[in-house]
């Protein structure tokens, strides 16, 4: 638990690297009797993102009082924002 807690997006690398490490952590606490509620997951993945995702964060934080927070929504959301991100700046374009 501690690692997902401590775990935070770094800008260098794929947002795609990040969610699989996160899931990997999700999964061993589960596999250690230790299941995350689904929307437990989605805010614990919200946090590993930085400053910058300020916007995306605040937009899906508004879905959590609604009730309609899940991880399925936040990851999509976290890799459509990346994309989006991608094509405005080539530079960051990443192999």
């Amino acid at each position: 638990m501690k690692k997902i807690v401590r775990l935070k997006y770094v800008d260098v690398e794929s947002i795609v690297e990040d969610i699989s490490t996160f899931m990997g952590l999700v999964n061993q606490l589960a596999s250690a009797n230790f299941p995350l509620e689904d929307v437990m997951q989605a805010t614990l993945l919200l946090c590993t993102l930085l400053d910058s995702w300020g916007n995306l964060i605040v937009t899906l934080s508004a879905s959590f009082k609604e009730g309609n927070l899940s991880l399925e929504v936040v990851k999509t959301s976290i890799l459509n924002e990346e994309t989006k991100e991608r094509i405005k700046v080539p530079c960051l374009n990443r192999s």
